[in-house]
């Protein structure tokens, strides 16, 4: 594998308060080592040539040019290469980020298709590279101001957290425990399981949870769930027993307490005012 990978040498960031790290360029060849890892940090990675797949832990997704991908901090992935068509991507190593998706989690990733967007992000990818390996003056400037734009794109089409705090303070503990609640929200979880999935003790994963998050994990399942509560009360006709089944509720009664603890409205209220607004918005 040919990568040249290019180090921010002093910290740039976007105005946002994104954490640029580096930007490299990578190229098959026949030293190539896939062996999954992860990072403290998020990875924009974006195809240039070729054809490969992108495994995420146990996920394995076909890669071509244009496609672009967002990975969250902790995530264990790695690239493949087509023998026949040497895959070529781009990097962008960021830290302060997190991406989540519509519904409000974190997912492992994000894919954006931008050959249907004729390849309208790749330039930024280009020009970043090309800043960080030439070094002209100004170019740790000329690098934020891309950043901005190259955020401000991604974010039509996906949301972000921004946060103060260095990602890499996080433990991994903790990280894959918010992941898993953001991906299992809909399921029975208790601090018991999450603890033994992200390899830590219970008592740990409480303490320090709270200390990166402040929020205990069940407290964040809970605002996790009432998330989907909330979107799914304003956006579909599902009854409220129903929606509490989808949310991962126990009960409906408990659905519709907690829903009132922490929106300050019990569902049929919320659905009502939500609805009656949507409608003095169309008029």
């Amino acid at each position: 594998m040919e990568s040249i990978r290019y180090d921010v040498k002093q910290p740039v960031f976007s105005r946002q308060g994104v954490w640029l790290m580096y930007c490299a360029i990578s190229r098959y060849d026949s030293s190539w080592s896939s062996v999954l890892h992860s990072h403290a940090h998020a990875e924009l990675f974006y195809v240039t040539r070729g054809r490969g797949m992108l495994q995420i832990v146990d996920t394995t997704l076909p890669l071509q040019p244009g496609d672009c991908f967002l990975i969250n901090p902790y995530v264990m992935h790695t690239e493949l290469s087509s023998p026949q068509e040497p895959l070529e991507y781009i990097v962008i190593g960021l830290n302060r980020v997190v991406f989540h998706g519509s519904d409000g989690g974190h997912p492992r990733y994000v894919l954006l298709d931008d050959r249907a967007n004729q390849r309208v992000l790749l330039p930024y990818f280009q020009d970043i590279l090309r800043e960080l390996s030439s070094e002209q003056p100004d170019y740790l400037e000329v690098c934020a101001s891309i950043l901005d734009v190259l955020l401000l794109k991604l974010g039509r089409r996906v949301g972000m957290d921004v946060s103060r705090e260095d990602t890499a303070r996080i433990s991994s503990g903790c990280a894959e425990a918010k992941r898993l609640i953001d991906e299992h929200f809909q399921e029975e979880i208790t601090l018991d399981w999450l603890a033994q999935q992200a390899g830590i003790s219970k008592y740990y994963l409480s303490r320090t949870f709270h200390t990166y998050f402040s929020i205990s994990p069940m407290q964040y399942l809970c605002q996790r769930r009432i998330h989907e509560a909330r979107h799914l009360l304003t956006t579909t006709d599902h009854s409220q027993d129903a929606i509490a089944i989808l949310c991962g509720f126990s009960s409906p009664s408990y659905f519709s307490q907690a829903f009132k603890r922490v929106a300050g409205l019990n569902p049929s209220e919320y659905r009502r005012r939500q609805r009656g607004a949507d409608k003095k918005a169309a008029h």
